[in-house]
């Protein structure tokens, strides 16, 4: 016998014991089901609130509140691991530019030492201040 056929025979059991009942009994009986009923759909319809930045755990309560909780390292991975990619982030994209403008430098220097750039280069104004810039006068 399965689950749905067990379930089909205990309701008629039931309903065929109710057809038994008192009038009184039975109605006493419907009252107390609606209201179970009715308190258990004020039980399911409350929202659960969390914190900003906290996490619900299936029992209810937030992670950062359980200390004993063998994961809870892993909620404070969970703030540290952005910023940490954040500063990486940071240097990685400073040093680049730093890597750029160095080999502009560079280049801007062999040309000047072999001689391939135009007189015009030379008479132009910030060709004066970016040499000047760069020995420090």
């Amino acid at each position: 016998m399965n689950e749905v056929e067990f379930a089909y025979r205990v309701r008629q059991a039931l309903n065929e014991g109710m057809e038994r009942l008192d009038y009184r009994v039975s109605l006493r009986l419907e009252n107390a089901r609606r209201t179970a009923l009715a308190r258990q759909r004020v039980a399911v319809q409350a929202p659960i609130w969390v914190p900003a930045l906290r996490h619900a755990s299936a029992g209810g309560a937030c992670v950062e509140e359980v200390s004993d909780s063998r994961l809870a390292w892993i909620h404070r991975l969970g703030v540290i691991v952005p910023l940490l990619a954040l500063a990486i982030g940071f240097v990685g994209i400073y040093r680049w530019h730093e890597d750029e403008a160095i080999a502009e430098h560079a280049n801007l220097d062999l040309a000047v030492l072999l001689d391939d750039t135009p007189i015009d280069t030379y008479a132009d104004r910030g060709f004066g201040e970016l040499m000047r810039a760069e020995k420090g006068i």
